[in-house]
């Protein structure tokens, strides 16, 4: 019972993408100190970068049930393992649960919660109608992860604005693709760019990839990055070239699953890249 429970949890708020999301905002609070320290900041920052992710995917499937229930039975809601009331409960503290732990970081964390809180809650109840504006949401919540840790130091380094700028582009072109491979199941709930131009949704994402991989390459260069940084960097190059090859064969599924692999690779290179020899 307790493990169907986590399993379910970890379904509903997409655990991963909420791991990835706080591994970044403690990507950007060490890269602004410059330094690795495991101290208290650090569990808040995750913490609060981690339950206002959770509250955004959350509140998503309650906004989706309708359509989910169409298209996806298998989702939480439309399968009955969880009631929609619950959902909107459990969005609910765990956003204020982030917005609370931002509170001990310090005020201007405390309003960027509330700020994208509000912001994933309009997404999730507005913007999926108009997706192609939803998707830049999502790209910049998820690069502003970066940006939060580094505001937990009331420093930003111009390295960790380079870094989210990367990532929001890498981030964008992956949601197309995956907006793209979703064209079918969304035709009649959704307002997706692959609806409105097929053919500028597969040239978008090309254009995107050579942006982030340039300016990933840029702080490379500018900020005298160490050898563990250009090699992690080069792989996670290599699995956007995979995933480009992907979309120009119109294998969309394989397509964004190696630009989530991409990133993935990406935030290592980020990890490392503070490391002096």
């Amino acid at each position: 019972m307790i493990k169907e429970k986590i399993k379910l949890f970890s379904e509903l708020i997409r655990l991963k993408n909420c791991l990835m999301a706080g591994i970044g905002a403690i990507i950007g609070y060490f890269i602004a100190l410059n330094y690795f320290i495991l101290d208290f900041n650090l569990i808040l920052i995750f913490l609060s970068v981690f339950f206002v992710c959770a509250g955004g995917q959350a509140i998503n499937d309650y906004f989706d049930s309708e359509i989910d229930a169409k298209v996806s039975k298998n989702k939480p809601i439309p399968s009955k393992r969880i009631t929609k009331k619950e959902v909107l409960e459990l969005s609910i503290f765990l956003f204020l649960a982030g917005i609370s732990v931002s509170f001990f970081i310090n005020f201007i964390l405390f309003l960027t919660a509330i700020a994208f809180s509000i912001l994933l809650i309009v997404y999730a109840a507005v913007l999926y109608k108009v997706k192609y504006v939803g998707n830049l949401v999502v790209a910049l919540s998820t690069a502003f992860t970066f940006i939060f840790g580094a505001m937990a130091t009331n420093n930003l380094p111009q390295l960790v604005i380079l870094f989210a700028i990367s990532a929001f582009f890498a981030n964008t072109s992956r949601e197309i693709i995956k907006d793209i491979e979703d064209l079918k199941k969304d035709k009649g709930f959704k307002k997706t760019l692959p609806m409105i131009s097929l053919k500028a949704s597969n040239i978008l994402p090309l254009i995107y990839y050579a942006a982030s991989i340039i300016i990933g390459f840029s702080a490379f260069i500018f900020f005298n990055l160490n050898l563990m940084y250009l090699i992690l960097f080069i792989i996670a190059t290599v699995i956007i070239l995979l995933s480009s090859k992907f979309l120009v064969e119109k294998n969309y599924n394989k397509s964004q699953k190696f630009a989530k692999l991409a990133m993935f690779v990406m935030l290592l290179a980020y990890i490392v890249s503070i490391i002096r020899f």
